[in-house]
């Protein structure tokens, strides 16, 4: 999977609040330390992958909090990432639904669904099976 990382592009491109900061620099080391290879902007949605990426997500993708946990699902797999540098800029339109206090719920859920992620088992993709099959795993 390649990831559009705001945080490779120089400086350059919009800047997120300081509590946003914060939070990606705390998810930032979490993943980094799961991964053991750098993360910059684990809550980046501008992601490319791979038929078998693709696959893996059709069958378990996370529904709650899927930029951080995905990256949890491709290291438990097994699979490569990498980022890039991308311009990000400001929302045109709406609003986030991480603002103010639900930053703080945010964090905590994020933060707990990684943890639980780490533990569960996932269904592993074999390419000529249709069906799901449970994994055992070690990190």
């Amino acid at each position: 999977m390649v990831t559009g990382s705001r945080f490779l592009a120089g400086g350059e491109g919009y800047r997120s609040s300081v509590s946003r900061r914060v939070g990606i620099r705390i998810f930032r080391a979490l993943l980094s330390a799961i991964t053991r290879q750098p993360i910059t902007d684990p809550t980046s949605g501008f992601r490319m992958t791979t038929r078998h990426g693709i696959e893996l997500f059709a069958r378990d993708y996370p529904h709650d909090y899927p930029e951080v946990e995905a990256v949890v699902m491709l290291h438990h797999h097994r699979l490569r990432s990498a980022e890039v540098p991308v311009l990000m800029r400001e929302r045109a339109g709406g609003r986030s639904s991480i603002a103010g206090h639900w930053s703080a719920y945010y964090m905590i859920k994020v933060s707990l669904a990684v943890l639980v992620g780490l533990f569960r088992a996932r269904p592993a993709i074999d390419p000529g099976d249709s069906a799901p099959v449970a994994a055992e795993h070690a990190i």
